[in-house]
């Protein structure tokens, strides 16, 4: 696996609830973002994001990724009022407040008025789906990604798979045989595209993991590391296997992530076995051994030299 992918992957990020509507006339909705991010995907129309920092004019085919949980409104107009979601739950049950139709005995004799303002009525259509982050430590990927990404249709070349993908999405909103299974995929799919097109279309910095991805030979190592973090892996090994020597990869390693290999290596183990830790069914000497320490003892030690204590299972009730 790709270091992105493993990187998405281990985020664990669920997506839990889907929602297309169809809005006319004004509208204006928050939505609660404490713990989650998510899509906000305009398949019909135009609409506007308003967060705290900016407004952002969304078109037909523009995705708007939120990462980092940033509270934000979705609206008809810059200046439209919203009404607070408690979550995106009520997006699915709520009535949004249409302008009354002319009465009908009027409308005969302003019939051409009448068809005048039908033209003028905007129907906007939204898919949100949202991603529940777990608790725990976030990967620092994505605390260096921006709070808000916004994917624009017109800059997204005709047949890229983004607008296939969102075409695929709409059309299994629309569906109910075995649709569930269908939408996690194709969610997960716009999730790793969306994040691949925004490092592809952004300069990155010289170091940090978002600027890990200029550098090919740092990449390279961290995939063989990360495919087999048991492996009693050596910096002149991993030189050897990416054509470097050990000074220049020591040198670009530490550059990008401001650690040297082997403690990278380390805290990549522990991180393992924290999570297996919390596992009832897995004694610490067994959660060792697969992360790749000889013994429990050593495995303990290294744990409390990180984290400053010992590790404990979690109790359970």
């Amino acid at each position: 696996m790709d270091l992105l992918s493993e990187i998405l992957n281990q985020a664990n990020w669920k997506n839990d609830l889907l929602v297309k509507r169809t809005l006319t006339r004004n509208w204006g909705y928050r939505f609660p973002c404490e713990r989650s991010g998510g899509f906000h995907i305009v398949t019909m129309g135009s609409c506007y994001a308003r967060t705290d920092k900016e407004i952002i004019t969304l078109e037909r085919g523009d995705i708007l990724f939120i990462v980092k949980g940033v509270h934000h409104d979705l609206v008809s107009s810059p200046k439209e009022r919203v009404v607070p979601l408690r979550d995106i739950n009520d997006l699915k049950n709520s009535k949004f407040i249409r302008q009354a139709s002319l009465d009908e005995s009027n409308k005969n004799s302003i019939n051409k008025k009448n068809s005048s303002l039908d033209k003028q009525i905007v129907t906007t259509s939204i898919v949100s789906i949202r991603y529940e982050v777990p608790d725990g430590s976030i990967h620092p990927f994505f605390l260096e990604l921006p709070s808000i990404i916004h994917v624009k249709s017109k800059e997204i070349s005709f047949g890229h798979p983004i607008h296939t993908t969102i075409e695929m999405i709409s059309q299994e909103m629309e569906s109910s045989v075995g649709s569930d299974l269908i939408l996690q995929r194709l969610t997960d799919i716009l999730l790793y595209y969306t994040i691949r097109r925004w490092l592809e279309s952004n300069p990155y910095p010289e170091s940090g993991w978002v600027g890990v991805f200029r550098d090919e030979k740092v990449i390279a190592v961290l995939e063989l590391i990360h495919k087999d973090s048991t492996h009693n892996w050596t910096i002149e090994s991993l030189a050897n296997s990416v054509g470097l020597s050990r000074a220049s990869l020591a040198f670009r390693f530490k550059k990008s992530l401001g650690i040297t290999i082997n403690d990278y290596i380390v805290k990549l183990k522990l991180e393992k076995g924290k999570n297996l830790i919390h596992d009832s069914e897995i004694s610490l000497e067994e959660v060792s051994r697969r992360v790749g320490y000889s013994s429990a003892f050593a495995f303990s030690k290294a744990y409390k030299r990180i984290y400053g204590q010992a590790p404990r299972k979690r109790k359970v009730s």
